[in-house]
């Protein structure tokens, strides 16, 4: 550490803030580090929660519940079918009506 460092230090902390601080930033003897497994990157860690999370048996959910749930996604994908067969610019417009009429009007706010 620098002259500056150690005297700025002198003046905001105290002796056992200054000890504590050192301590921490010196670096082990390689004597004393353990040699860690490699860690699994992050895409492998989600990936593998997905699986788990999509393998994971239904639970607390009564049959109804279950049916209603797979007609909801048969919905969905028929729905998503309808979407597909659309051109990329007239996706593009149906979402910004969409959003235009998820917008609240401004208009009627400042009347109110």
């Amino acid at each position: 550490m620098s002259k500056i460092g150690k005297a700025f230090m002198s003046l905001v902390l105290d002796k056992k803030a200054r000890e504590a601080l050192q301590n921490t930033t010196q670096k082990p003897s390689p004597s004393t580090v353990k040699p860690q497994a490699p860690q699994p990157s992050v895409k492998q860690r989600l990936d593998s929660k997905l699986e788990e999370v999509q393998n994971r048996p239904a639970q607390n959910t009564s049959p109804s519940r279950q049916q209603l749930i797979q007609d909801a996604i048969r919905v969905r994908a028929s729905k998503q079918e309808v979407l597909s067969d659309l051109s990329q610019e007239q996706r593009l417009k149906l979402q910004v009506l969409a959003m235009k009429a998820m917008m609240p009007n401004k208009s009627n706010d400042r009347d109110n």
